[in-house]
């Protein structure tokens, strides 16, 4: 399974994992080992969760190989429990903020995304466009975080559209909506990210950065997009 390569491992071979065969299923493992950590790696932005994650995926195919009816899908099939794990987790990290919060138990968690975009920006030293989308990832819905992930996939040919698509549970025809819609979130965070950074030589963007806490969030996403576009 490499990238640019879309039909996924040897159906015999996944076919002999799901019969029972423990040298055909370690190497299955190992080599869907590198997809899973790129989806759920990106979707998490380098969370240090992300390893919990790719293993309860990998338990999940292993314990659910039995029930996989077509060889030739198991990539497919990956992708998706891939991506529901994912979704878990993300559910019960959000479920876990609300009963702290209403709990007055601690300080709200801190943005998953803004240290790994921060981490991200500061090791690699991406250029002035790269370093741009990376904050802006900051601002996405964690929904769309995920869809990200699955589009940079596609976009590098590590996953197919049929595969994006099957993930999200949706037609290709309303997968292609619903990146459209993302990349169009993306374009908006973009926005905000360089309203953000020119606060400093506008008296209305200082204004209204004032009373930001730091963390990105839907309704601080709107604000400096709308101040830049009514400028």
């Amino acid at each position: 399974m490499h990238a640019g390569d879309r039909v996924g491992p040897d159906p015999v071979r996944v076919a002999a994992a799901r019969a029972g065969d423990q040298r055909a299923l370690d190497l299955l493992v190992a080599e869907c080992l590198p997809l899973v950590y790129n989806i759920v790696g990106r979707a998490l932005d380098g969370r240090d969760d992300v390893d919990d994650v790719v293993q309860e995926t990998l338990l999940r195919v292993v314990r659910g190989l039995g029930e996989l009816r077509d060889p030739a899908a198991f990539r497919s099939w990956l992708v998706a429990i891939a991506v529901r794990q994912v979704r878990d987790r993300e559910q019960a990290r959000k479920a876990s903020w609300h009963r702290r919060t209403a709990l007055d138990a601690a300080e709200p968690l801190a943005d998953p995304a803004s240290d790994f975009a921060t981490v991200t920006i500061l090791r690699l030293g991406l250029t002035d466009q790269r370093r741009e989308i990376a904050e802006a990832t900051r601002w996405l819905d964690p929904r769309d975080r995920t869809l990200l992930a699955l589009w940079w996939l596609e976009e590098t040919g590590d996953i197919g559209r049929p595969e994006l698509a099957g993930a999200l549970g949706l037609s290709r025809r309303h997968a292609a909506v619903r990146v459209q819609r993302m990349k169009e979130q993306l374009e908006t965070s973009r926005t905000v990210t360089r309203a953000l950074g020119a606060a400093g030589s506008c008296a209305g963007l200082r204004e209204l950065a004032e009373g930001w806490d730091g963390v990105p969030s839907p309704l601080w996403r709107k604000r400096p997009n709308y101040h830049q576009r009514s400028r």
